[in-house]
């Protein structure tokens, strides 16, 4: 067993006085800081302004989050809203009450002819989007075409719908064409396509002679 010597016993209070200087003048530097340092000063004298502060933030981030949450939810409403109306409208029950019997019809008198009723079916498509547009824009041939396939599709639809309902059918075919007539025929679309020619022939016109003159 060791024995200390009476050197080592000296040495060790000394130990414990380095310690207790050490760890006095880490608390005493501290201090020091707290009451000289100007982020200190500034920190004690406005400690209540820090808290409200704090306070306000943490009240701005709860109402952030409460406002993007709220976004949020009506962004997927709308969405799912969306979605279900162009579902309804493009495969629901009214779209369904006019398209089929029209496809009835041009697959039932189609026979012997080259274009099947899926041809004529597409064609059809593609010349009531290209009227309905023409008609947006004010071309008058669009408008007068428009109101042509809408009565060529309402006695199609008349004659291509299951037996006893051609009239409840034919009828419906003429609500959804004039509310779809609105925009064509209400004047809105005041500007033509002659119109639009018209303009981008005056502004060539105007660049030239602006261009003339330097």
């Amino acid at each position: 067993m060791h024995t200390p010597t009476s050197g080592e016993q000296d040495l060790a209070p000394i130990d414990h006085i380095h310690a207790a200087e050490t760890g006095q003048g880490r608390r005493q530097a501290l201090a020091d800081w707290w009451r000289d340092n100007p982020t200190a000063l500034f920190l004690r004298d406005n400690w209540l302004l820090g808290a409200l502060a704090l306070a306000a933030l943490a009240v701005l981030g709860v109402v952030l989050w409460g406002i993007w949450a709220l976004v949020t939810t009506l962004i997927d409403g709308l969405d799912a809203g969306l979605d279900a109306a162009g579902a309804w409208i493009i495969g629901g029950p009214i779209t369904h009450s006019i398209s089929d019997p029209v496809r009835a019809y041009l697959d039932g008198h189609t026979a012997g002819l080259p274009a099947t009723g899926r041809d004529l079916w597409i064609t059809w498509l593609i010349a009531l989007s290209a009227l309905y547009l023409g008609a947006l824009l004010g071309s008058t041939y669009a408008r007068i075409g428009w109101a042509a396939i809408g009565a060529l599709s309402t006695a199609a639809v008349y004659l291509g719908a299951p037996a006893g309902t051609g009239p409840a059918a034919a009828g419906l075919t003429i609500a959804v064409w004039l509310t779809l007539s609105l925009p064509a025929y209400a004047g809105l679309s005041r500007l033509s396509v002659g119109d639009i020619l018209d303009s981008l022939s005056d502004r060539r016109a105007r660049r030239a002679v602006a261009d003339s003159t330097y």
